[in-house]
């Protein structure tokens, strides 16, 4: 069984807060003429979603529903009426709660190979503890908000090594891509001459 990839697609302010205190995530109106426009080809490469339960009531209190109801989708959530409020959809969705590592094996065994994380923060810090986040592709919007859910939003995490990528401007934000250092827990840095 090859191991799915989960990728953190999201955007970000410049100290690194995903929304608001208030769970706004107006900051992001900053990268409309940045083009940073690469979202539909990123989920064209994608066959799976999991997203937060803050993510997606922040999408359905916007009227949005869930946009990617296409794509098989896990909801970390205790909620069964949130995910009700977005049923039916074109391909499964599955509430998990709990530890999110059935839910990352259970895309594995339905031979998923790139999961989106679409959020939220703490979401993304669970994936991270757990050892399975392998990319981090964030925009940088021009704006410092001062207070509101980080991109890996918890009190304590293990330290986790990553790659630059891609560090490039787009208009007055940033893209910022960083790739999983596997070779950090083998003791052997790709950094320091090993191998990916």
């Amino acid at each position: 069984m090859t191991p799915v990839e989960t990728v953190w697609y999201t955007a970000m302010s410049m100290d690194g807060r995903i929304a608001s205190a208030a769970h706004s995530i107006e900051f992001t109106e900053t990268l409309s003429d940045s083009g940073a426009n690469d979202f539909e080809q990123f989920i064209a490469e994608v066959d799976a979603v999991l997203i937060g339960a803050s993510t997606l009531r922040w999408l359905t209190g916007h009227g949005h529903g869930w946009p990617h109801d296409d794509l098989p989708t896990w909801l970390v959530s205790h909620d069964e009426a949130l995910a009700d409020s977005v049923r039916p959809t074109r391909a499964p969705l599955v509430r998990v709660a709990g530890d999110l590592l059935p839910a990352i094996e259970a895309m594995e065994q339905s031979g998923h190979r790139r999961v989106w994380l679409a959020g939220g923060g703490s979401v993304a810090a669970q994936v991270l503890a757990l050892d399975r986040l392998d990319e981090v592709i964030a925009t940088v919007a021009p704006t410092a908000i001062g207070a509101g859910p980080a991109l890996f939003d918890a009190d304590e995490l293990p330290q986790r090594a990553f790659d630059l990528v891609e560090c490039r401007p787009i208009g007055d934000a940033a893209r910022l891509r960083w790739v999983r250092d596997r070779a950090e827990m083998s003791g052997v840095s790709s950094r320091a001459g090993g191998s990916r």
